[in-house]
């Protein structure tokens, strides 16, 4: 009889080491569907390392950066590049982007120097740039930047549209949530992302988990949050400070599941139920429904 539940044991720990559950921190109630995945990569643009994904306001594309490129990209929802509307700008390294809730202006990360960089979507201009030590509150949080590798930087931004404030993600060594004012003048508030409030992965350390993207979805008033080196996502309450739900970045594709590596970018379309991620290692984007 003994042996018989150490069978089942082993048989439960398999279908759990395909499913992906054995790497999910919590129990999940919402499901990740995978749809499709789609080849995003154009050498002859740059558009080589994806990092950042916004929705446009009609939800019929997507915006998007690459590291190495001094450019905003705009795909289609099958990841083929637009040139019309794609453009060049004066930086590069680029990490993340978000759309404000009017669609006139697009906000994306540096890393390096932990920059802030607003440009009008209609003239493709820069409007502002600032470090994020320029900031008034910036003192809160200079010693976790400081104490951080440099590498460890601004990843991700998200405009919430309900309170008209910006949220910009830190990767690691802490992993922070800062919310800023919408002139870019002044860190309101911000929270560290870690095992208290249920950021774990069971295949990375703590310290090694990672924070690469950012999406504000207003029908749940929550953030999803992609880490790259956890391969996980995470649907996260900036007001109770918990992440609500957990899921491995996985996918079944020729009856192999697979992980997405070094994803750096999220977006939701609430009117289907659309998630994108983008991959900068695959150069690839993903599309699956949350159910």
């Amino acid at each position: 009889m003994r042996s018989s539940f150490q069978l089942l044991g082993l048989l439960l720990a398999a279908i759990c080491l395909l499913t992906g559950c054995i790497r999910t921190g919590q129990r999940s109630g919402v499901q990740l569907v995978y749809i499709d995945r789609f080849d995003i990569k154009n050498k002859a643009e740059d558009l080589s390392e994806p990092s950042g994904l916004t929705l446009t306001p009609a939800g019929d594309a997507l915006w998007t950066v690459s590291d190495n490129a001094q450019k905003i990209f705009q795909v289609t929802l099958q990841g083929k590049l637009n040139r019309a509307q794609s453009f060049d700008i004066a930086d590069k390294g680029l990490e993340g982007i978000t759309l404000d809730p009017t669609g006139a202006f697009l906000l994306t990360v540096k890393e390096e120097g932990n920059q802030l960089i607003l440009i009008d979507v209609a003239t493709h201009k820069l409007v502002q740039q600032k470090r994020l030590a320029e900031l008034s509150g910036y003192a809160s949080v200079a010693a976790d930047f400081a104490a951080s590798d440099q590498n460890k930087g601004l990843e991700g931004v998200a405009w919430n549209s309900e309170s008209n404030t910006i949220f910009v993600l830190k990767e690691g060594e802490p992993g922070l949530l800062l919310e800023l004012s919408a002139d870019l003048s002044t860190i309101l508030a911000h929270k560290r992302l870690n095992r208290q409030n249920g950021f774990v992965d069971n295949s990375v350390s703590d310290f090694e988990l990672d924070f690469s993207g950012l999406f504000y979805d207003a029908t749940r008033h929550n953030f999803w949050i992609v880490s790259d080196r956890g391969r996980r996502l995470f649907l996260y309450d900036w007001n109770a400070n918990r992440v609500l739900e957990s899921m491995a970045l996985a996918y079944t594709l020729d009856g192999r599941t697979q992980e997405i590596e070094k994803a750096e970018g999220v977006a939701f379309d609430p009117t289907n139920s659309h998630l994108y991620v983008v991959s900068d290692a695959e150069a690839r984007l993903y599309l699956f429904e949350v159910r």
